[in-house]
């Protein structure tokens, strides 16, 4: 499997429905039918979304993948793969990520009972997911909405929210402006707009002249503990786009109850995410 890789435009995917003005984002399903159903209903609600964007890990950790991506499919939802996609691609190889590494024997189990489930045309889709997505109604470069899943660079590395909340959640500072990783993570791109997901944790950081957009979790809570699903709407205003950060109740407890009662492996790793 060869994922595509950032800047690739040879994909006529990449570029679907780029002209959009109405955009609504959101990340980390990961396998959570009853978020899946519940943002889905939601964006339609909002009325005039012109594309829907599922930024990533959007299997791997919840009680029914295959019901996922056959909503996604269903509603015609763009995708991206993101870290657990790629391992979901290739489950005997450890990722380069330190965080994730650790976790493997977590992980990796899962990954392979999601391969299990995923009929060969549902894997199909996943595997020709493509690694961004842009929207271009402006004049130039600079005004598209950049989509990835975790940095325009790799789906690994986090981008966290402004230094001034980092301090509020953990009583430090973790990624100050000035990181080298951050910077790394960040060069060459023109949008100014970008959003992601991976960091499960809604926020907006503004970073040189980029706004960095972070949609939240769709599935799993991060660190606040919020039993939501998070997305995000894009609206371009003719000179910049405005972005509306959304939050649906769902019952959550299906969920945790449908994954008590799975046999999938390493399912109380995945439950702790609830708290």
């Amino acid at each position: 499997m060869v994922l595509v890789q950032p800047g690739d435009r040879g994909i006529a995917v990449v570029n679907a429905k780029a002209s959009a003005k109405r955009v609504a984002v959101f990340a980390d399903l990961h396998g959570n039918p009853y978020a899946c159903e519940a943002v889905l209903n939601a964006i339609q609600k909002e009325g005039a979304c012109e594309a829907i964007v599922a930024a990533g890990d959007l299997c791997l950790g919840g009680s029914d993948p295959a019901a996922c991506v056959e909503m996604l499919r269903a509603a015609d939802v763009l995708g991206l793969y993101g870290n657990t996609e790629a391992y979901l691609y290739a489950p005997d190889q450890e990722p380069k990520d330190e965080r994730h590494r650790a976790r493997w024997s977590q992980i990796q189990p899962a990954a392979y009972w999601v391969r299990e489930r995923l009929s060969p045309q549902q894997m199909d889709w996943l595997q020709n997911l493509p690694f961004e997505r842009r929207f271009s109604p402006g004049g130039g470069a600079c005004d598209d909405l950049l989509v990835v899943h975790a940095n325009p660079s790799d789906v690994e590395v986090m981008i966290y929210p402004a230094p001034q909340i980092q301090q509020a959640l953990w009583g430090q500072v973790r990624q100050e402006d000035d990181d080298p990783a951050l910077a790394a993570a960040l060069e060459g791109v023109d949008a100014r707009t970008i959003a992601f997901g991976h960091f499960h944790y809604v926020s907006q950081r503004s970073w040189k002249d980029k706004i960095l957009v972070n949609v939240g979790s769709c599935s799993l809570p991060g660190v606040d503990h919020v039993w939501r699903a998070h997305y995000t709407l894009f609206d371009w205003n003719g000179s910049s786009w405005e972005i509306s950060p959304r939050q649906v109740i769902y019952d959550a407890e299906r969920e945790i109850a449908a994954l008590q009662s799975s046999d999938l492996p390493s399912k109380q790793f995945f439950i702790g995410y609830f708290g």
